[in-house]
């Protein structure tokens, strides 16, 4: 079944572009099917909710990118203060990593797939037709 992802009804019929599948979504379908939930349903986000995904996705790819700024940050701050007090205690090394991987885990919770290619009223009809490159014309000089 043919599912939008935003609004979560179904669109037989209706315009809309698919999901990419990547690791998260591979993640969530592998722990369904292990718990015998899995639906396994075709991803899609319809032509109405385009907008809306592509700045949910948007607002993910900020929260992402910041957290990862900030766990280097972190490991940095962590490390840095070991190596300038003189102690080496590898719980504190571990402690910085594993503070860094649940900043990196956070934003996460606010998920939001790509989108595989742009929306197209006629990409349902018929696929997209090759483009003609045009041929290379060389003038010569006249002397």
């Amino acid at each position: 079944m043919k599912i939008c992802i935003s609004c979560e009804k179904d669109i037989e019929g209706k315009n809309a572009v698919p999901i990419k599948e990547d690791r998260i979504i591979r993640t969530i379908r592998s722990i369904k099917k292990m718990l015998r939930m899995a639906k396994m349903n075709e991803l899609y986000v319809c032509e109405s909710c385009v907008q809306k995904h592509t700045e949910r996705r948007k607002t993910f790819e900020k929260h992402m990118l910041f957290g990862s700024v900030f766990a280097g940050v972190v490991i940095v701050i962590m490390v840095g203060a070991m190596l300038f007090t003189g102690k080496l205690d590898l719980w504190a090394f571990l402690s910085a990593f594993i503070v860094a991987g649940v900043i990196l885990c956070l934003p996460i919770f606010k998920y939001a797939p790509a989108i595989d290619g742009s929306i197209n009223p006629a990409q349902s009809a018929e696929p997209p037709k090759p483009k003609k490159t045009p041929k290379r014309v060389i003038k010569k000089k006249m002397r």
